[in-house]
This record gives structure tokens, C-alpha cells and sequence, in this order.
């Protein structure tokens, strides 16, 4: 290889919703089970269920996403509990329009309803967060990601005229 390799990931912050969902379904459970205990055995099994379902749903919102650029190529993965990863988006750099700081100006054109928004962020407000255009056919996807220095740097080695700094 040339060097035209890194990767890098970020864990996603822990979001109100995140954990308003995990609390929802562990309450459930609980209130499953103790009906089980008070009205009807047939509760008990499904509050048992609701326990399983609990053991496998709450370490999918631990989600770390992890970023692969290799020859021209970048890759989002979602890794949910440490253990299952996803791929979630794959962009060609000879189909990017622009990648520049999320706040540029560089982007301002492709910040309305008909562009596809991903977000592969950690959504920490202190974090450098990266905007990524490409093009899909006929529509737009604009990518929010996190990439390291050695990244953002393969990166601008591959093609530094769709590079933005500001």
C-alpha cells in the first residue's frame, strides 16, 4: 500500500432517549413479572421473555462507530455492544463532492430537505466533527463524522481540491 490507509472510531455519547429506552424496557419487565406474581402465571412467562429481551436489546445502545478509509474508499461501521458490526455506509472518493469542517461554509449548500443526513458522530459538542457530501445518482448524502488527524491527512493526500478547511 501506499499509505493511502487509516482508521479511526469514536463511541457514540450516551443520549436522554438512549437511556429513556432502557429504562422503559426494563420497567416493563419488572411490571410484567410482578404481574405474573399477583394476577396470572402466563404474565410471569412474559415478563420472563421481557427479561431476555431486555439482555438483548439494552447492549445495542452502546454504539461505537468506526471509519476505514482504504485506496479511495470510506467506510462507516456501527459496532453495537462491543460485538456485532454493521456497515453502514460505504463512499467512493471519486463520487465526494466535499468534505470540510461541519460548520463551514463549504457545506452550507447541502444543509436542506432533500439531502440524505447520516451521522456517525460521537454528537459530543467539543468534538471536531467533520461534513462529507457525495453524490448517489441523482441524490445527495451528507456524512457528519469524527476522523483523527491521520485520517483527515490520507484524506487530503487523495484528493486535496474537494479538501476544505474552513
Amino acid at each position: 500500500m501506499n499509505g493511502s490507509y487509516a482508521e479511526s472510531s469514536v463511541k457514540k455519547k450516551v443520549t436522554t432517549t438512549d437511556t429513556m429506552k432502557k429504562v422503559g424496557l426494563i420497567t416493563l419487565a419488572v411490571v410484567c413479572l410482578l404481574a405474573g406474581l399477583i394476577v396470572h402465571l402466563l404474565m410471569l412467562v412474559v415478563g420472563m421473555a421481557m427479561i431476555g429481551l431486555c439482555f438483548y436489546l439494552i447492549p445495542k445502545f452502546d454504539i461505537m462507530y468506526e471509519y476505514i478509509f482504504c485506496d479511495g474508499q470510506l467506510d462507516f461501521d456501527k459496532i453495537m455492544g462491543g460485538a456485532k458490526r454493521k456497515n453502514m455506509l460505504r463512499v467512493d472518493f471519486e463520487k465526494v463532492v466535499a468534505v470540510a469542517p461541519a460548520n463551514s461554509h463549504a457545506l452550507d449548500g447541502y444543509r436542506h430537505d432533500k439531502v440524505k443526513v447520516y451521522d456517525f458522530s460521537s454528537l459530543e459538542p467539543d468534538h471536531k466533527k467533520y461534513g462529507l457530501v457525495t453524490k448517489e445518482g441523482d441524490q445527495s448524502i451528507l456524512v457528519y463524522f469524527e476522523p483523527d488527524e491521520k485520517m483527515v491527512e490520507v484524506i487530503k493526500k487523495k484528493d486535496p481540491r474537494k479538501f476544505s478547511e474552513y
